[in-house]
């Protein structure tokens, strides 16, 4: 029976992860989607903010504590919170670390690791995410190469 339960959980969740992390405690806004196999601690979920507008690709993992320390050296496990602003993508497969501020506009790539403040209309990539250019280098970049 309790794994039943469980498959049940996980199916819901498959179904409804916005309704799922709004139910945890997240804050979400309008026009947001949460690609499949996404993950995100649901005990902490009410540390984590998506703005309008956002993508969240396939695969992507939402981290929002560290207990390394703890683990390892009796520490403190260390919460943080997560931004998503208005109109950023995460691309399939990246990680996104407690105390990350992805701007708005923002691009990240697959397989990205994200820690700290990204800035605005940017591209990062890379692990750990570095910038590589504007939303607006990249497009034109683009449009160079289908020429």
């Amino acid at each position: 029976m309790h794994g039943f339960k469980v498959y049940f959980s996980e199916i819901w969740y498959y179904f409804d992860p916005i309704g799922r992390l709004k139910r945890s405690g997240a804050k979400i806004g309008k026009n947001v989607f949460i690609g499949r196999h996404t993950y995100v601690e649901l005990e902490n979920a009410s540390l984590l903010t998506i703005e309008d507008d956002v993508t969240i690709a396939a695969h992507t993992r939402i981290i929002l504590h560290d207990s390394s320390l703890q683990n390892v050296a009796h520490g403190k496990v260390l919460y943080g919170p997560v931004k998503l602003r208005k109109n950023c993508y995460i691309g399939v497969n990246a990680t996104i670390l407690q105390g990350s501020d992805i701007g708005e506009s923002t691009i990240i790539g697959a397989d990205s690791l994200v820690k700290g403040k990204l800035k605005s209309n940017s591209v990062y990539f890379g692990r750990p995410a570095t910038y590589y250019c504007s939303v607006k280098e990249l497009q034109e970049k683009w449009r160079k190469r289908k020429s």
